[in-house]
Formats: structure tokens, C-alpha cells, sequence
């Protein structure tokens, strides 16, 4: 196979995930217009923080039983996105794209992004890549972690 037919196949796949990231930031502004009742408690409850805004903004969705990382428009860790979006095409938003899109246009979410050390951002992102509820974020937002530090 030649170059050219090697970067034109690259061009291709590119071409074909930004025309289905397209799709999935149009449905999820149509999602946003009417959002399910998840959505909005997960937004009403203070339930969605921001992480980081550089280099890529990173969100996360507190959830009863586990915690997802979102970034906005883009990707969700949850299982519905994994499932559906990712693995089947279908270009249905996860409640937790939504609830992170609400809370950025009504501004009710906690920031971390300013104060948030880089270790503990790596803890937190690995405890939710693991599966797991974030403990180290429940701390962070439960001031467990700054009643420690005054001790």
C-alpha cells in the first residue's frame, strides 16, 4: 500500500468521526432544549465539577453509584456512551453530557479548576478510570481534605 493511499484512508476515518462528533454535538444541543429529569438533578444538585480547562477541559458527573469524566461535547466514560455512542453509532448524549452543558450555560457547578493540585487530579481521574466512586474528590468538595491540612 502506498502513502498516499495510506494517509488518504487516515483522511478518510478523520473525515467520518468529525462528521459523527458533528452529529452528537447537534443532538446534544437539541438534548439540552429538554433535558431528561437525570440531567437536571445531576445540574440542580451541584453534582457536576469541573476539573481542568487546560490542556482539555475535564468534567466530572457525581453519580449515586459511580462517577464518570466528561469532556464537554466530546466523551462521556459512562457505560450508556461506551455502549451506544462508541461501540453501536447511535448518537444519543448521555444525561451526563447534558448536566455538564447545563451547568456551563447556568454557571451552578463547583470549580476546582483553579485550585486543584495535579496529583490530586491524577488521583481522582485514576479512582474513576478504575470503576470507582472518587473519594478524593468527595474530600476535596466535603472539606474533609482542607480540615486535614489546618491540623
Amino acid at each position: 500500500m502506498t502513502v498516499e493511499a495510506r494517509s488518504g484512508g487516515v483522511d478518510a476515518q478523520g473525515y467520518l468521526l468529525a462528521r459523527r462528533l458533528g452529529e452528537l454535538r447537534d443532538r446534544l444541543r437539541r438534548a439540552i432544549e429538554s433535558p431528561s429529569p437525570e440531567a437536571r438533578a445531576a445540574q440542580g444538585e451541584l453534582r457536576v465539577v469541573r476539573l481542568a480547562r487546560m490542556p482539555v477541559e475535564l468534567w466530572v458527573v457525581l453519580g449515586r453509584e459511580s462517577d464518570y469524566l466528561v469532556v464537554p461535547g466530546t466523551y462521556c466514560s459512562c457505560p450508556h456512551f461506551m455502549i451506544h455512542v462508541l461501540g453501536m453509532g447511535q448518537l444519543e448524549p448521555c444525561y451526563h453530557l447534558v448536566a455538564v452543558e447545563l451547568a456551563r450555560r447556568t454557571g451552578r457547578f463547583h470549580d476546582l479548576s483553579e485550585t486543584l493540585l495535579p496529583e490530586k487530579l491524577a488521583d481522582i481521574v485514576l479512582e474513576i478510570v478504575a470503576g470507582a466512586r472518587t473519594v478524593t474528590l468527595r474530600r476535596i468538595l466535603y472539606g474533609f481534605e482542607r480540615s486535614r491540612q489546618r491540623e
